[in-house]
């Protein structure tokens, strides 16, 4: 025999032992003065059904349970919680006494410990003839305590290496990955060089997600590691992604790579047929046989470099001293920036 069905047949001998009791004093007062007068009580109990809906685990919640007695006599009878756990507690139980046009409280107390669903009954037994037993059907559900909670995309951005005239930009992520709402208070950047497209605070609800574009705007040329920082209502916080990225000056053609030609290239390569380095436009359009020269933005590839170092063909230039290491890379370098004329 289960619980419920232990107390369902207790509560029914129970109704039987009132039912005589109200039977024997009915007769018991019974004279030669005629019938005498029955003061019967009337139950009264509005809610039949009480769901707690959703309650986070290890948080209380309470409601009232109201037995009222509408009728004209004493209303006695018991109340007992039916449930195969501890997540409810219902105070007043057992047996109760109400006064006519007298109402009892109950408190019924729900305090889930787990992310479950939690059934239970609330039996009413009384001496009212017409409803002489009641039931409450009770439901709840825990959950887990609401954390907010953030995840990055990136731990590290690297925007490589950029002309000291130009900016890079990046991109990341900002998700809200727990089960309450993520409120970003702040992102502060330790360098200056460094900024974003969006302003704080920032709300994202379990779920959401903000795309957040960070721009590298070098200052001149030189190395730029820093920190971005997010502070939060996450537990992780605060949150850091490294950024780097490095700036050089944009290296002139008409300044730097075209003076190279004049001093050392144009007895060979003027205007008399072949590759002409005399100007921009010439040296880009290359020659008949071997087509271009420069490969815009692989210095190492392209074959004017790979002559001057003397890694195909003849050593550049013919029949001279070889280009010091740091003017081949200074051409190189040009042609890595995008080979420009400027």
């Amino acid at each position: 025999m289960t619980l419920k069905q232990l107390y369902l047949t207790m509560n029914y001998l129970s109704r039987i032992l009132i039912g005589a009791s109200l039977l024997i004093m009915f007769l018991g007062s019974c004279s030669d003065m005629g019938e005498p007068e029955v003061l019967l009580p009337q139950i009264v109990v509005e809610a039949t059904d009480i769901d707690f809906s959703t309650v986070t685990i290890g948080s209380p919640q309470i409601r009232q349970i109201q037995i009222i007695n509408s009728g004209v006599g004493e209303l006695q009878g018991e109340m007992t919680l039916v449930q195969d756990n501890t997540a409810y507690t219902l105070q007043p139980q057992g047996v109760f006494v109400v006064l006519a046009d007298d109402t009892l409280q109950a408190e019924l107390v729900f305090t889930p410990t787990a992310e479950l669903t939690y059934t239970a009954q609330v039996l009413i037994n009384s001496d009212d003839l017409e409803n002489p037993e009641l039931f409450i059907n009770l439901t709840g559900t825990g959950t887990a305590l609401p954390v907010p909670a953030l995840t990055l995309s990136n731990s590290s951005l690297n925007f490589g290496t950029i002309l000291s005239t130009t900016s890079s930009q990046q991109a990341i992520t900002l998700s809200s990955t727990g089960n309450d709402t993520l409120l970003i208070s702040s992102i502060d950047f330790e360098l200056d060089v460094y900024s974003m497209d969006v302003s704080t605070p920032i709300e994202l609800t379990p779920g959401a997600s903000q795309v957040v574009t960070i721009t590298l705007q070098p200052d001149g040329a030189g190395t730029f590691n820093g920190d971005l920082t997010i502070n939060s209502n996450s537990p992780s916080t605060p949150d850091v992604i490294a950024l780097s990225g490095e700036a050089e000056a944009a290296v002139s053609y008409s300044g730097s790579v075209q003076p190279i030609w004049n001093s050392n290239c144009a007895g060979c390569h003027g205007s008399n047929g072949g590759l002409s380095l005399s100007s921009y436009a010439n040296l880009m359009a290359g020659t008949s046989s071997n087509g271009p020269v420069v490969t815009v933005g692989d210095g190492a590839n392209s074959l004017i470099i790979k002559r001057l170092k003397g890694e195909v063909g003849g050593l550049m230039p013919q029949g001279g001293p070889a280009l010091s290491a740091g003017t081949i890379a200074t051409i190189e370098t040009w042609i890595n920036q995008g080979a420009l004329d400027n």
